[in-house]
């Protein structure tokens, strides 16, 4: 797929039902809603952990969105970039409000769990550390692109439109973020090992 198709196919499939929404119409934010609900809510589920608490931002998400809809400014990208973009602070303002620690995670799990087998437990955390501190140690955008890619079930004409970047370059991204990230989570469970 040729990267200027990329960038511009889906912005304007969706740019009539946009500008009615701004215009006030429900249904077609209704449309916009429908379109977009399930990657926004695959998006902040995989930050905060918690079901129940993934529904309730992504709903703060798009009440945002609805609110804040008189002041988007339609540039040739798609809608749901923003969204994303809104989603993202949403779920940062959470984490800045209610900091919450994966110990302390672990200590719920275990006292609503009396029967939980303790070394299970502390391997799933253990893997789960180790996976996110193989991807901290990649670029801001290798991460982004693999979060997105993976996690929330984007296709790379999607990525890339999120990312503001040619699909070419979501690809190269997503392919030495791979790479490295492979390369150092291999290095983190050796030296986990060696503990």
């Amino acid at each position: 797929m040729d990267d200027i198709e990329c960038k511009f196919r889906t912005s304007k499939a969706e740019a009539p039902l946009v500008r009615s929404a701004i215009d006030g119409d429900p249904e077609a934010f209704a449309q916009l809603y429908l379109t977009y609900a399930e990657r926004i809510l695959r998006f902040v589920l995989f930050r905060v952990g918690d079901e129940q608490l993934a529904e309730d931002l992504t709903s703060q998400t798009f009440l945002k969105a609805w609110e804040k809809l008189g002041n988007y400014q339609m540039r040739g990208l798609p809608f749901g970039a923003w969204l994303f973009r809104i989603a993202r602070n949403i779920v940062f303002d959470h984490y800045r409000n209610y900091r919450e620690t994966v110990e302390l995670e672990a200590s719920l799990e275990m006292k609503a769990d009396p029967s939980a087998n303790v070394v299970e437990v502390a391997e799933k955390h253990l893997e789960a550390d180790l996976l996110q501190a193989a991807l901290r140690r990649l670029t801001k955008e290798q991460r982004q692109v693999l979060m997105l890619k993976f996690n929330d079930g984007m296709s790379t004409t999607e990525v890339a439109k999120v990312m503001g970047k040619r699909c070419g370059a979501v690809r190269a991204l997503q392919m030495r973020g791979l790479q490295s990230l492979q390369r150092r989570h291999r290095t983190l469970v050796f030296a986990g090992e060696e503990m």
